[in-house]
């Protein structure tokens, strides 16, 4: 069947929908408590329609309960492993985000917020920068009056792991960590500044003439990184 570029864009977006629900259902705990509660109200809100409901797994086998919990793990894991100082600061707090709001929010479940995976396979697949992004958002670790000590742990970890991707096959978008990435201790402060060079040596830079410096070698301001501007997926044929 040849499909006219109306109903071609119209089916993208419905599948679109579909998509983001059932990736909401296996990772947010609220989507799937609001799916048990009321089906049709979740659909309203991911813009699907009462019909599209058979569409969507049963949230209640076995199979799918194995699913949601398996993923859940691995993403789980694969920021215990990179995040593990910072997180262990976030546990000594009286209050903070969690990991169940991380997996629930945008930034988790739009695939644009976070950068390309190394293999070059494209948005969507990579998660620890989502997670970095998120908690800088959310704990404004780039505003002034952020808490230092979480900043410093979370940007240091973070900076190892984009370090530890450039050292591997990679996607383009890494070789801009060559040469190690800074950050100023303290947001809107321009001194000291932090740098974790490409050898993993941590140093503290106090030279304003110095930090002017570190842009003009090609490193990059943390403060700075953003996912790149993912282009629209091309048009069926």
């Amino acid at each position: 069947m040849i499909l006219d570029r109306k109903a071609e864009v119209a089916l993208r977006a419905r599948a679109r929908k579909l998509q983001a629900l059932f990736i909401s259902l296996l990772f947010c705990r609220p989507t799937r408590q609001g799916w048990a509660d009321d089906p049709d109200a979740v659909l309203a809100t991911f813009g699907l329609e009462a019909a599209d409901r058979i569409l969507i797994a049963d949230i209640t086998t076995e199979q799918f309960q194995a699913e949601a919990h398996g993923r859940r793990t691995v993403v789980e894991r694969g920021i215990g492993r990179c995040f593990e100082s910072t997180l262990a600061h976030l546990a000594k707090r009286t209050a903070g985000p969690g990991f169940d709001e991380f997996l629930c929010s945008e930034y988790f479940l739009d695939p644009r917020h976070g950068l390309p995976h190394r293999s070059g396979v494209g948005p969507g697949y990579e998660n620890i920068s989502k997670w970095f992004f998120w908690l800088r958002h959310t704990c404004a670790l780039d505003q002034p009056g952020a808490d230092i000590a979480l900043r410093t742990e979370a940007y240091a970890e973070f900076a190892v792991w984009l370090i530890d991707e450039y050292k591997r096959p990679h996607d383009p978008f890494y070789d801009q960590f060559q040469g190690g990435l800074f950050w100023p201790r303290s947001p809107g402060e321009a001194l000291p500044v932090m740098l974790l060079t490409e050898d993993y040596k941590q140093l503290s830079i106090t030279e304003a003439k110095t930090v002017d410096q570190l842009p003009a070698i090609g490193l990059i301001d943390l403060d700075t990184l953003r996912p790149p501007e993912y282009q629209p997926e091309p048009n069926l044929t």
